[in-house]
């Protein structure tokens, strides 16, 4: 592993950031502790330049060269995983650690403003967990005055083994697309179907439907489709009553955005058809979703090869079901998704109550951030 000294040289602030963020994790639209932290921090490192509150919690720090250049914006998620209906808030998916790693990049670039020949744009964004806090800062204008050429986050990642660097040519991440249904039938006697409309029986055949519509295909897996329910609720707790309404929740994924369009809509009209042949309705919703995230291929070649100066182990085939809404970035201006691999011998998945990230992947991450400064910008 070659991390320059440069970078070596951050590791006890590194050590104390991680773990102010890792002991005061706050879920998405509520990082006020978060937000005030890496605002005082980027300050003390030596930041003027800071907008707070571009979306609730959201703000961005800015850097000019003493020369023209282009405008690379980096940017780290802020919220943490609420685990559990009660609350329970952790930073099980390592954002603890992305935003350690851009205060470290913020202070390299202090450190070498002399030589900065443009702009970056330091992003810390709020609520990736939720609504999609990249879209709403994207309306904010942050792409804009002056205007964005290229874009770069970082994902530590358990599925990758410590010391592995994740950086594929396209789709790196699936799109999501959760999505509620109502089933509307006619309940009654369960000794009187033939009077009824039974929606059990619709939320039966939905499921069926919506389960038979994953597809996975080998010889190309950009094809694949993985589409599902995850929860029924209907019933009134009795054995002899059909009931009125069926609730279904499910949700859609698949790595090509024109074939995740096409998915969507033969969802809502299978689902629709399907409840009307029986003779109930289906009111089909779709509640929130992020396209694929799909890197530029040139820049993630060029990734790689920056890659390669600090490890041989590089996966350039790796990609994931799992969403990201830095996705609505990657629509707008090229730029790449970088995945650092986490995973040790006893493996956690992201969002599991024991996923942690040590120091080393935060220093594999400053490196990485490093190296396209120098490329593009030095």
């Amino acid at each position: 592993m070659n991390i320059e000294q440069e970078v070596l040289g951050l590791k006890g602030q590194m050590q104390k950031d991680k773990e102010y963020l890792w002991n005061n994790p706050e879920p998405g639209l509520k990082e006020i502790k978060t937000s005030t932290y890496i605002k005082e921090r980027l300050k003390e490192i030596g930041y003027t330049d800071i907008q707070d509150n571009i979306f609730a919690t959201g703000l961005m720090a800015t850097l000019k060269g003493k020369e023209e250049g282009e405008c690379i914006l980096f940017r780290s998620d802020m919220d943490a995983v609420i685990l559990d209906d009660a609350g329970k808030v952790k930073h099980s998916c390592g954002h603890d650690a992305h935003m350690t790693i851009l205060l470290s990049l913020a202070k390299l670039l202090i450190d070498n403003k002399e030589k900065i020949k443009g702009t970056v744009k330091l992003l810390f964004q709020p609520d990736e967990e939720g609504s999609g806090g990249a879209r709403q800062m994207i309306q904010k204008g942050v792409l804009e005055n002056p205007k964005v050429d290229k874009a770069f986050a970082i994902h530590v990642w358990s599925e990758l083994k410590e010391g592995t660097i994740g950086i594929n040519e396209g789709p790196v991440m699936a799109s999501t697309d959760p999505f509620k249904i109502t089933i509307h039938g006619k309940g009654g006697h369960a000794a009187l179907p033939e009077k009824c409309v039974d929606t059990i029986y619709i939320a039966n055949l939905v499921g069926k439907m919506i389960k038979e519509m994953s597809r996975i295909d080998v010889t190309n897996p950009e094809e694949k489709i993985v589409t599902g329910i995850t929860e029924i609720t209907t019933g009134k707790n009795n054995n002899n009553v059909i009931p009125d309404e069926a609730h279904l929740k499910g949700i859609c994924r698949t790595f090509n955005n024109n074939i995740r369009a096409r998915i969507k809509e033969e969802l809502k009209n299978n689902t629709e058809s399907i409840a009307k042949k029986i003779g109930g309705r289906a009111d089909f919703e779709f509640v929130g979703s992020y396209p694929a995230t799909i890197n530029s291929k040139e820049i993630a070649k060029e990734i790689k090869e920056i890659a390669l100066k600090i490890t041989d182990s590089i996966d350039t085939e790796y990609k994931t079901m799992c969403s990201e809404d830095f996705s609505y970035f990657l629509e707008k201006v090229p730029g790449a998704m970088i995945l650092v691999g986490c995973g040790n011998e006893e493996y956690y998945p992201q969002h599991s109550e024991n996923f942690t990230c040590g120091i080393n992947p935060i220093l594999i991450g400053t490196q990485i951030f490093y190296e396209i400064i120098k490329k593009y910008l030095m």
